[in-house]
């Protein structure tokens, strides 16, 4: 079976040719975005290698810096309620991914991701809600730590 391929333009990139299978659907929206609902994440440096871009197919604006909050705190373990879920298409078996949306200064050094508000991804079915979690996390944590710090 062919894979359908799209061009989307991107603030970053320009226009770029995507699979419509890479293609995740936003049933809300992100916050303060509620109208657009289809993002694709773009890997420049690799797949797997963070940062990456979560950008708007709908809208080339739209474009936000992610990484996976896994490997920014260890301990990281937000809990998803059931309307979260269902926000998401959730069944069990299904293949979850994370992602927390950075705030690049002028100063990269002082990046920091909230990890509130994590994106979640349902991989098996391309759907995807930003959440707020209960648990008290930063919604402005630095990434880039001094050695020691916790």
């Amino acid at each position: 079976m062919d894979t359908i391929k799209t061009k989307i333009k991107t603030r970053d990139f320009g226009e770029i040719e995507i699979s419509e299978k890479d293609m995740i659907l936003f049933s809300s929206g992100l916050f303060a975005f509620d109208d657009l609902r289809n993002f694709v994440i773009i890997s420049p440096l690799g797949e797997g290698i963070y940062p990456m871009w979560l950008q708007s197919a709908e809208d080339e604006k739209p474009c936000f810096i992610v990484y996976n909050p896994f490997e920014i705190i260890k301990d990281y373990s937000p809990r998803l309620s059931a309307a979260d879920k269902k926000s998401i298409d959730f069944s069990d078996g299904d293949e979850l991914f994370y992602l927390v949306i950075a705030v690049v200064p002028t100063d990269v050094k002082r990046t920091t991701v909230n990890l509130k508000s994590p994106i979640v991804i349902n991989r098996t079915k391309s759907t995807a809600a930003q959440i707020i979690l209960d648990e008290s996390y930063d919604i402005k944590f630095p990434i880039f730590r001094e050695k020691g710090a916790d």
